[in-house]
């Protein structure tokens, strides 16, 4: 907090954190940006400090109730530097942490590596042995979480890239695939954390698994072993709202699941490169996209303290992910009786 200050924290922003239910957080990917210095930074904040030292400040901000742990995707984080993250945020504050994707891809190359393009991997590489290998997850990937974060430990996003689910693919098929997924997580499932089962978010990036046909046997397999899906709101998905019927026409929507997690990413028709060049810094929104935050607001009506609720947003989405969370929480603040 000495070298990275937080910013003054406006009235208005105070106000707006005390009126948000105590079950659901919100937070963005990652916390490392210069362009919020003055924002959430203090404005005079050492841009390569922010990293380091940036995480207190940011969770300081009185809006912020999760962050998502995106470095974790790339390689795990050890205990040390898992309990130095926890060290620096309140007791109330919940990491999102995407679990490392050498257990969510089915290819890699030569070299062992599951980093790069999946559509190159899948073309060339060979079978990943730690694709959805339960014991890999729980050794590999939760063990140093659940012990480096202990109670901080919030939702683990397991983020599947698109996958071949033909049926001569690797996996062997759409319902193939399903059955992986019950069998892997079935094999997790009672594994907590400081006394709760830990929460296995499941983020896929095929259209496909919510047609009716494939919709029910996805629903029924993240019931069956205590999973969530993972809503996302991403180019290569259908819209929140459109998961979310699905599901519900499944029989296993929002209410059903025991925690609600969102990862509000980028917008229809763009890429991230192409958002982060046309964002940077980061520090405004430029492409507001009311319909989404509205679709997540309405989703979020059916968090509660039994059914906890966490949304990441991502700096891609509308130009600046802290004044994204804000607008969303003024808008989860204004649906709320009373």
């Amino acid at each position: 907090m000495e070298r990275v200050p937080p910013a003054p924290v406006p009235s208005g922003v105070r106000a707006l954190a005390d009126q948000l239910p105590h079950h659901l957080r919100l937070g963005t990917s990652s916390w490392a940006y210069p362009g919020w210095r003055g924002m959430i930074f203090g404005a005079r904040a050492p841009a390569n400090a922010l990293a380091r030292d940036g995480l207190a400040a940011y969770a300081a901000w009185p809006l912020f109730g999760t962050v998502g742990l995106d470095r974790a995707f790339y390689a795990t984080p050890s205990v040390a530097e898992y309990q130095a993250l926890a060290s620096l945020v309140s007791d109330g504050f919940r990491f999102t942490v995407k679990a490392e994707q050498r257990c969510t891809r089915p290819d890699m190359d030569g070299a062992g590596s599951t980093l790069g393009s999946t559509t190159a991997l899948r073309a060339g590489g060979v079978a990943n042995p730690h694709f959805m290998d339960p014991t890999f997850i729980r050794d590999e990937v939760l063990a140093p979480a659940i012990e480096g974060l202990g109670a901080r430990l919030g939702p683990v996003v397991f983020q599947f890239p698109y996958l071949d689910l033909s049926a001569r693919g690797r996996i062997g098929g759409t319902e193939r695939f399903v059955d992986m997924l019950a069998t892997c997580f079935g094999a997790l499932r009672g594994i907590e954390c400081a006394g709760a089962p830990v929460t296995f978010a499941i983020e896929v990036r095929n259209r496909e698994l919510f047609r009716p046909e494939h919709a029910a046997r996805y629903s029924q397999a993240l019931a069956s072993v205590g999973a969530v899906h993972c809503y996302l709101q991403h180019p290569t998905v259908s819209t929140v709202t459109e998961q979310e019927r699905a599901l519900a026409a499944a029989g296993s929507g929002a209410q059903h699941f025991r925690a609600l997690v969102v990862r509000w990413m980028l917008a229809a028709g763009t890429t991230y490169e192409s958002a982060s060049e046309a964002f940077e810094p980061f520090d405004r929104l430029q492409a507001p996209d009311v319909p989404v935050r509205t679709e997540i607001a309405a989703l979020l009506s059916h968090a509660s303290p039994a059914r906890p609720g966490f949304v990441v947003i991502n700096n891609k989405a509308e130009g600046s992910a802290a004044l994204s969370v804000q607008l969303l929480a003024e808008e989860v603040a204004a649906a709320r009786p009373g």
